[in-house]
């Protein structure tokens, strides 16, 4: 009988220990409310139902929520999402500054919003045209159509040159394979589309122009120099580093700048080229942590601290709330543990608060055009072929 219940005793400690095999690892301790809030506010958040997705709701109610980003799965009529948009900003805390409303508007196929909004022409199409005030004039009309149904940010314009003929991402994307053409009319886009009371964000910083994969299904990575960028990809973006609200960085490795790590996981590319050499004062939004080079190296939790860490402001989590709530979650326990980061966060925060209170109707807003005979001057004026930007150099 003793031996018995000493072996029953052994076995159910040894299961207790080992949980057949396997230590219990206690949970870590949730971070304190201060800085999810505080990490909440660092993130760009998209679902894809219909409505105000629930978590998100409570998460604008906290003030614990920076930004939202819209596609047309989350409602498919314009009445459907300026209602939308009005239940978004009812959430948000008195005294708060608005919530930044989001989505892709670039034109041509990317247009996330269309149906139900008005498809407008690519940057390519404007591009060939080369009419920079016919290009102030659709950033104008596309600013007005996104702020009448309640959107106050445009993921627009993609400021990438185009130098490799077998790029298979950018090519009716952009505005051209020139550096000083896509500078002139980045310029123009992101003036138009600001003044008219949209806050623009030029992508993808340092450049996607010179990659021949996808970087929603693999890491590419450019071979150019700092130097060779400087006199190429970084031209459009230091036209407007000082008045664009916002910019995009790659999933694309710059082996110039960091052989290792994609810009937006690198300090290198998302701080010193981005603010130093650059010059670029915006906000620094990370391109979306579910694409698959993220997800399966980093993860979206791990690719959100390093991302933040590296010097983004604004993480995008595009389709998963709960992803976005695992990335939340990572960057509050690693500011509970690490002071740099948490001053890292703080600044974020602040920033893309800073970003938030730009959200404000234009004192002057610029006439309405006749949207109808707009587009169809474009078709009648208008080309589609990308030129690509040929660097002896390289």
């Amino acid at each position: 009988m003793h031996r018995r219940t000493a072996l029953t005793a052994l076995t159910l400690g040894l299961h207790s220990v080992a949980g057949f095999g396997q230590r219990r690892v206690p949970a870590p301790p949730a971070p304190p409310a201060d800085l999810l809030a505080l990490a909440g506010q660092c993130l760009l958040v998209g679902w894809r139902s219909r409505g105000v997705n629930p978590w998100v709701a409570n998460r604008i109610r906290e003030g614990a929520l920076g930004a939202v980003i819209l596609t047309a799965s989350n409602a498919p009529t314009v009445e459907g999402l300026r209602a939308l948009t009005a239940s978004l900003n009812a959430l948000v805390p008195a005294g708060s500054p608005p919530l930044v409303i989001a989505t892709d508007q670039e034109g041509g196929s990317v247009s996330h919003l269309s149906p139900p909004l008005a498809r407008f022409p690519s940057l390519t199409t404007l591009g060939a045209i080369d009419d920079v005030d016919l290009t102030s004039r659709v950033a104008t009309a596309l600013a007005q159509s996104l702020l009448d149904a309640g959107v106050t940010m445009n993921l627009a314009p993609v400021l990438d040159v185009c130098t490799d003929p077998h790029n298979g991402v950018v090519p009716g994307r952009v505005f051209g394979g020139d550096p000083a053409k896509v500078a002139r009319h980045g310029e123009a886009f992101v003036g138009a589309l600001q003044a008219a009371g949209v806050l623009a964000c030029a992508k993808h910083f340092p450049g996607h122009g010179g990659t021949r994969e996808d970087s929603h299904q693999v890491l590419p990575r450019v071979s150019a120099t700092v130097e060779s960028l400087r006199r190429i990809e970084l031209v459009p973006f230091v036209s407007v580093a000082s008045s664009v609200a916002a910019v995009m960085i790659a999933h694309v490795v710059y082996e110039g700048v960091d052989r290792e790590l994609p810009a937006t996981l690198s300090a290198r590319c998302s701080t010193e080229l981005l603010r130093d050499v650059a010059g670029m004062r915006g906000v620094a939004v990370t391109d979306d942590l579910e694409m698959l080079p993220i997800r399966s190296t980093w993860g979206i939790a791990g690719g959100a601290v390093r991302a933040m860490a590296a010097g983004n402001d604004l993480i995008t989590v595009s389709h998963s709330p709960t992803q976005a709530e695992l990335a939340r979650q990572a960057m509050a326990r690693r500011a509970f543990e690490d002071e740099a980061f948490r001053a890292r966060l703080t600044r974020a925060a602040e920033s893309v608060r800073a970003l938030r209170a730009r959200i404000a109707a234009p004192e002057s807003p610029p006439p309405a055009e006749d949207l109808a005979a707009l587009l169809a001057e474009v078709r009648a004026r208008g080309g589609r072929r990308t030129r690509v930007y040929r660097d002896p150099t390289r």
